[in-house]
């Protein structure tokens, strides 16, 4: 299926063809990941083996494959950088940056706007400008983060005591190949620096995991909802530790000022595409638009407190180290409850960001499969295939061009959403009740 979604060429131009690839892929996949999420503690070599060999040979398949129009941007904002030019202070159509326009400026998504990327991601870009100046190459600086984020998911699995055949369950996905591979979005950066953190922070690291999780926020702002994770109960120097890296990562961009999140709010504010649960708020207060921004905000900042008071509640971190002279004071098996645990909060915390969230494309999602590695959840794998009708949205069968904020885009179909997201919610709240029931038997 990968040899044929690549040979398609762009995706946009035979959706059909290609959800039929997906979908072959991901059935074939799922059937895989319900296996391995149900074997032992024990993995077998040579299946491992196998594993890894396959997500290498899946990936370096899709890489000839057409990319999203994001790639070109991140192409121009390296290109920029390497000229000493600040890719918050002037949108691609700017006549000032006209000599810099080349073959693949056409591809540039908003070119009205500046940037919207966090600093990490433009230092990255401008990396891959360096290597070349092409699709390919760019492609390649977030493919070998995400050969980095597969190698930390095993080194965690182990860690853990689990069954290192379970990293197929992130490896294999159709979702992450299609997403980083086949399009080249810069995610993998960000969710490899939040494994990582999850990784340093089970090796017992105090600072080390601190400043991966900072480093993941100036790659992509959403991993800031997991950051009190790992600074509860500890001391306000670690507080420092994050501004510093963030203000080191900031500190070449400095001069854009208030244009440094100008973009950020902008797309934050009017735009909103594909979304679920934000979509049933926005229908039942289409003209109370500050209303119905509370009461996302709301119940999403409600959730977060209550993941955090919970973390906090139950004194994790003070399994780590004593207060006076920072000594391990646990057994092998607390560290092991506690790492499950910051990995079971944090993906809850991310997950409702997605489920909140106004604008959800396909690849935001895999900031969840990582997770699914460590918290199996038969919802979110679910999930990841039925994204498929999403790309139905952006063709003419169902869909239709309209012109909004000066950009050509495509009418959302509200409808599509009931295949996507239906079977995501039905099974979500099965598992709901499944645990509910769990728990109770437990305590009874």
């Amino acid at each position: 299926m990968c040899v044929l979604i690549t040979g398609i060429g762009d995706i946009k131009n035979d959706i059909p063809m290609f959800a039929v690839c997906y979908t072959i892929a991901f059935v074939a996949y799922i059937l895989l990941a319900f296996r391995v999420a149900k074997d032992g503690e024990s993995s077998d070599k040579t299946a491992f083996w196998i594993i890894i060999a396959f997500s290498v040979i899946f990936r370096f398949t899709l890489m000839p494959a057409a990319p999203s129009d994001d790639i070109y941007r991140y192409i121009w904002e390296g290109k920029l950088q390497l000229n000493g030019i600040n890719p918050y202070l002037l949108p691609p159509n700017s006549e000032t940056l006209a000599h810099f326009r080349d073959d693949l400026y056409a591809g540039i998504n908003h070119k009205d706007l500046t940037t919207i990327y966090p600093p990490l991601s433009l230092l990255m870009f401008a990396l891959g400008d360096v290597v070349s100046h092409s699709l390919i190459a760019m492609k390649s600086v977030f493919l070998f983060f995400e050969f980095l984020l597969i190698f930390i998911i095993i080194r965690l699995l182990k860690l853990q005591g689990k069954n290192a055949c379970k990293v197929l369950i992130y490896a294999w996905s159709p979702l992450p190949l299609i997403s980083f591979a086949a399009r080249g979005h810069c995610d993998s950066l960000q969710i490899f620096f939040v494994v990582l953190a999850l990784y340093l922070y089970a090796k017992r690291g105090v600072l080390a995991p601190v400043v991966a999780i900072s480093l993941a926020v100036v790659s992509k702002f959403i991993s800031v909802i997991v950051l009190p994770f790992f600074l509860i109960g500890k001391k306000p120097k670690y507080i420092f530790v994050v501004f510093a890296v963030i203000g080191a990562c900031y500190l070449p961009f400095v001069g854009a000022g208030k244009g440094l999140f100008t973009t950020l709010f902008h797309f934050g504010s009017k735009f909103h595409y594909n979304d679920s649960a934000h979509f049933v708020i926005h229908s039942l207060l289409p003209d109370y638009p500050l209303i119905e921004k509370l009461i996302t905000s709301g119940i999403f900042g409600g959730v977060l407190i209550y993941l955090y008071k919970r973390y906090f509640g139950k004194g994790n971190f003070l399994i780590w180290w004593r207060p006076d002279n920072n000594q391990l004071s646990a057994s092998p098996e607390q560290i092991i409850i506690n790492n499950d645990n910051i990995i079971r909060l944090s993906f809850f915390a991310i997950g409702t960001f997605l489920i909140l969230t106004p604008t959800a494309h396909p690849w935001y999602f895999t900031w969840i499969v990582p997770f699914l590695c460590f918290n199996h959840s038969k919802a979110w794998l679910i999930l990841t295939g039925t994204l498929i009708c999403y790309y139905f949205m952006n063709h003419s069968l169902f869909s239709s061009l309209i012109e909004y904020e000066g950009e050509w885009v495509w009418k959302e179909v509200h409808w599509l959403k009931i295949p996507e997201y239906a079977p995501f919610y039905l099974l979500l709240i099965y598992e709901f009740f499944q645990n509910m029931r769990k728990q109770a038997k437990t305590e009874h």
